[in-house]
């Protein structure tokens, strides 16, 4: 009986799903997704408050993730025109090379056309509503030159999940240390 007790308890505990906490989550890998409304917010500003909490500035590496932030994270946001919301792109190290905040390669883009431009050293990039969602260059402190800096657009990276086979087999360990210990009281 306390043997069905045990592995009763460690199914449970195998096989428990993860619940996410906030945002939107990607099922392609895992990540969350979350639109944060602050209006006139700088890029330096942003990455900093985004760093809360295990999160960073979004990295947009596909046109697949990409077309989800539109459809499931920006569907939310201000589509007035001129809209901007950071993401975690950046030139300000060397002007022209990009680079994303999580290390990633920089491959993907989805530039408005005209864009960058670098009008006026626009070392930070957000995306920008201009009939529809692209990137755009823009200068740390946008909202105070321009007015229409409403926020920015946070990731947070999929835990590490064991594979279900390690849990059952952690499961299994742990069922025969207990009987085992049983064994010699």
């Amino acid at each position: 009986m306390r043997k069905l007790k045990i592995a009763s308890a460690l199914a449970l505990v195998t096989f428990v799903p993860f619940v996410a906490q906030a945002g939107v989550i990607w099922s392609v890998n895992g990540n969350e997704y979350e639109l944060v409304n602050a209006e006139g917010i700088t890029w330096t500003a942003a990455r900093t408050a985004a760093q809360s909490g295990g999160w960073d500035l979004v990295t947009v590496t596909s046109a697949a993730e990409n077309a989800f932030i539109v459809a499931s994270v920006l569907s939310s946001g201000s589509t007035v025109s001129r809209s901007h919301y950071w993401i975690g792109l950046s030139d300000a190290e060397v002007e022209g090379s990009y680079g994303w905040v999580s290390g990633e390669a920089f491959s993907y883009t989805n530039w408005n056309v005209g864009e960058p431009n670098n009008s006026g050293n626009e070392d930070f990039i957000a995306y920008d509503y201009v009939g529809s969602w692209g990137w755009n260059d823009a200068p740390n402190n946008l909202g105070q030159i321009y007015g229409f800096a409403r926020g920015y657009i946070k990731e947070r990276v999929a835990p590490s999940v064991p594979e279900p086979a390690t849990l059952g087999l952690l499961g299994l360990g742990l069922a025969s240390l207990g009987l085992r210990r049983r064994r010699r009281s």
